[in-house]
């Protein structure tokens, strides 16, 4: 078993929804460790490497912008990691595996320097890693509070409060130099 270093990018539009705001990002550029090893699924549960495939521990987001155009910086917290209990993965390289990102928070600034808008968003969101094309695809597209908005600081003129829901729709590429990711 072991850790690989790899880097990550994003593939296509990046959407984040709250009931009421609507913002996307033109890219993201991320860091992480993929774990080799056996038992590579199941939920995390604490520091061992085997509880999760991979983490994302860093990301760049770019271009941000709700719906009115005010800019927005988006600063990954933490550790997010990828969990799955996925009992149709097998040990060939082309799984698409269904899973969970965890330990979601970013931290959302309204970088027009205003101060009027600024929270976090944290939760989990539904996940899938492509073995074949080695991308992660976050899509939790339900408002059912997974990822919720909390931290709010400003009034955000109303649109933005402690506990709204929050959608996310991203694809990571990634690019692991050690070689493809298999989860089995």
């Amino acid at each position: 078993m072991g850790d690989h270093v790899f880097s990550a990018a994003s593939v296509g539009g990046i959407n984040i929804y709250t009931p009421l705001v609507a913002a996307n990002c033109l890219s993201i550029s991320g860091a992480g460790q993929a774990h080799s090893g056996t038992a590579m699924s199941g939920n995390y549960t604490g520091s061992t490497p085997a509880d999760h495939p991979f983490t994302i521990e860093d990301g760049t987001w770019t271009g941000c912008t709700e719906q009115f155009g005010t800019p927005l910086d988006f600063t990954v917290v933490g550790e997010w990691r990828f969990t799955t209990e996925d009992a149709a993965v097998t040990t060939s390289t082309t799984d698409v595996v269904a899973g969970t990102v965890d330990n979601i928070r970013l931290n959302v600034l309204d970088s027009s320097g205003t101060g009027l808008c600024d929270f976090s968003i944290t939760g989990s969101a539904a996940a899938t890693f492509d073995e074949n094309t080695q991308r992660l695809a976050i899509r939790e597209t339900t408002l059912d509070g997974s990822l919720f908005i909390e931290d709010v600081a400003g009034n955000c003129l109303g649109q933005v409060a402690d506990g709204d829901p929050v959608d996310l729709d991203f694809s990571y590429a990634l690019n692991i130099p050690d070689g493809p990711l298999n989860i089995s």
